[in-house]
């Protein structure tokens, strides 16, 4: 069981305001990242992640049954960010399937030299934009928040088995394209989501 996973589990049988908080500052980045790179607004996710955080607090007693508390983070995040967007758009029906899935990548932190930075990061983009938007969301899903394919399945409303041929997909796209030099391109992408 992860720390965030612990705070969850004091939280609800305590109230504890520091497992609250330990919660939140372990989770609202990448609730945050997620849902920019789903195409929202900086005002849209931090709406999103404050109602959220809200009602989790308010409704604590009800929430005995979440096991995995980060799919449970994000499932009501992306939620309320579409609740947000249909209350603001009349006009055009809003699914995740007319989203678009941009990463931000960063290597700032990983390499020093400008010149290293700038290649790095132009070869990640290219590559990343070989994916579908739908790839690079179930790759994010699975690999940077950890989630299952039944969870990721859930999240993006698809079958399971279809998320694991998405995955499969992309990461085959991803193969091609850095031919022997897959496994160190992966890790790399893992460090910079």
């Amino acid at each position: 069981m992860d720390e965030t996973q612990k705070d969850w589990v004091k939280f609800l049988k305590d109230g504890n305001e520091k497992s609250f908080f330990n919660i939140y500052e372990s989770s609202v980045h990448s609730l945050y990242s997620y849902g920019i790179a789903q195409g929202f607004s900086h005002d849209q996710c931090l709406d999103a992640i404050q109602d959220i955080f809200l009602k989790l607090y308010i409704n604590k007693s009800k929430l005995h049954h979440i096991n995995n508390l980060r799919f449970y983070l994000l499932r009501s995040f992306k939620n309320r960010l579409f609740d947000i967007i249909r209350k603001n758009r009349k006009s055009e029906p809003l699914t995740d399937k007319n989203l678009p899935f941009a990463v931000e990548v960063s290597v700032s932190e990983l390499l020093e030299h400008k010149e290293e930075q700038s290649f790095l990061k132009r070869k990640v983009e290219k590559i990343l934009s070989l994916l579908t938007d739908r790839q690079r969301e179930a790759v994010y899903l699975r690999y940077m928040q950890d989630l299952d394919y039944e969870e990721i399945a859930t999240m993006m409303d698809m079958q399971s088995e279809s998320v694991r041929k998405l995955v499969f997909r992309a990461l085959e796209s991803v193969r091609k394209e850095t031919r022997d030099n897959f496994l160190k391109f992966f890790i790399l992408i893992l460090h910079l989501f």
